[in-house]
Formats: C-alpha cells, sequence, structure tokens
C-alpha cells in the first residue's frame, strides 16, 4: 500500500510538472517550437504540395506525351522523364526555399532563397502551367497553417494531461486508502510523459506525427475521458466502478471498494 502511495505521489509529480512545463514552453516560446518541429511541417507542406501538382508531371497525358515523343526521338522522351524527375526530387528543398524567401524559415538567406525558388520554377514547374505566386501562396499558407494546428494540438495535449496528473495527484495525496486502485492509471499517464520527453530530447518527428493525427486526438480523448471517469469514481464513489475493472482483468488484484 505505501509503495502504491509512494509510487502515485512520484508518477503525479513528474507527469504534472512534464505537461504543465510543455504547456508553457508552446505559449511561451513559440519561435523555438517552430525551429523544433519545422522538418515535420515541411513534410506535411509537401505532401500537399505534392497532390496539387505532382499528378501533372506523371498524369496519363504526360505518359501519353513522352510515349508520343519516344516515337519520334528516344533523346526527347528521356529529357521529358528526365524533367518530371528532377520536379520529384527537388521539391523539398523548393519549398524549404520559398519558406525561408518568406521568412518563414532562415530569413538570413532570403534573397539566395528568392534566386533559388525562380531558378527551380522555371526549370521544373512552370511547364506546368502553375503561376509561381500561387505555389508561393499554398506553401506559406499550409505552413502556417500546420505550424498553427500543432501548436494547438500540442496545447490541448499537454493541458489536458496536466490535469489529469494533478487530478492524480490530489487522490494520491487524499485518497491514500486507494492507492492501488490508483497505480494503474498513473502508470497509463505516465506513458504519455514519455512521449513528450521523447520528443522534447530527441526531436523524433514520429513523435509530432502521432499528435498531428486526427486518429490519435480522437483516441486520446476517448482514453483521457476513461480515466477521468476512474478518477473521479475514486474520488466520489469510493472506487466501486475501478475495483470491478480491476479485478475482472486477467490477473487481476481482488481490491475492494475503499
Amino acid at each position: 500500500m505505501e509503495f502504491a502511495r509512494k509510487a502515485n505521489l512520484f508518477l503525479s509529480v513528474i507527469g504534472m510538472m512534464t505537461f504543465a512545463g510543455l504547456f508553457l514552453y508552446v505559449t511561451l516560446a513559440p519561435k523555438d517550437f517552430d525551429r523544433r518541429t519545422r522538418n515535420f511541417a515541411v513534410e506535411m507542406v509537401k505532401a500537399e504540395l505534392d497532390d496539387r501538382f505532382s499528378s501533372v508531371a506523371s498524369s496519363d497525358t504526360a505518359e501519353d506525351i513522352s510515349a508520343v515523343a519516344g516515337q519520334f526521338s528516344k533523346r526527347l522522351r528521356d529529357q521529358i522523364d528526365s524533367w518530371r524527375g528532377s520536379l520529384d526530387a527537388g521539391i523539398d528543398v523548393f519549398i524549404a526555399d520559398i519558406l525561408a524567401a518568406a521568412c518563414e524559415l532562415d530569413c538570413e538567406r532570403r534573397d539566395e532563397a528568392r534566386r533559388a525558388v525562380r531558378r527551380f520554377y522555371e526549370s521544373s514547374i512552370e511547364r506546368y502551367g502553375f503561376a509561381l505566386d500561387r505555389l508561393e501562396d499554398i506553401v506559406v499558407g499550409e505552413y502556417q497553417e500546420i505550424m498553427s494546428e500543432l501548436r494547438a494540438d500540442l496545447k490541448i495535449f499537454s493541458g489536458s494531461t496536466a490535469a489529469a496528473f494533478a487530478l492524480a495527484l490530489f487522490l494520491s495525496v487524499f485518497r491514500g486508502p486507494a492507492a492501488q486502485h490508483l497505480l494503474p492509471i498513473s502508470i497509463t499517464l505516465t506513458l504519455t510523459t514519455i512521449l513528450a520527453i521523447t520528443w522534447y530530447a530527441f526531436g523524433q518527428d514520429w513523435v509530432m506525427a502521432v499528435i498531428y493525427s486526427d486518429y490519435w486526438g480522437w483516441g486520446y480523448s476517448l482514453l483521457l475521458l476513461g480515466l477521468s471517469v476512474l478518477m473521479i469514481d475514486i474520488a466520489a464513489n469510493r472506487a466501486r466502478i475501478t475495483s470491478g475493472i480491476l479485478n475482472a482483468l486477467p490477473g487481476g488484484a481482488n481490491l475492494s471498494p475503499c
């Protein structure tokens, strides 16, 4: 019992401090947050831009043109195929240059980035009929929207999890007899702490992909709701529901309402 109580206290304090700190970090240091997440955002913009015009470069029409050209000149057909390959290969740098030119990334190389954007556009994109200013608007607009959504998602994620840990800490202090009932909840919440620390310490893009996912958003909301219901049960219903659920699990702990 005493071990479970101390474990709950430790996990709850660490979790609450981690997520409260993460919430304050995103709120008070948005530029540093943007710097840490920009690679992920650029990949998201690339995916969106690919949907806009890569399909044109690889469309049936392009295939037909390439095939017809091949009937007259293998060299001309190879050149068309090379154009399409250069579009796919250079799009990441093109996006980064557009963002740098707009002072969203690496503002100090703004002029150089503008020239690079123009060169790539003229050599690989202009022939497909896309206006450069329109592409720039799409890239910058998508980037700003993605970064805004990431900040909002992470604030909700960190704020709601910090609140859940605060409730767990409250129960650890004032509902000591329910320590064993609370411990599985604290451990489950701690898994989200590990996710947050992994991102902050190592800058893993897959962590942001998980948080940005709609499936994660709904799934995590349901998980947090379920854990909150159990904690309310511990606080106001002597853990009757929690006891029944934990006892029904394989290898149940044979807990009683307290």
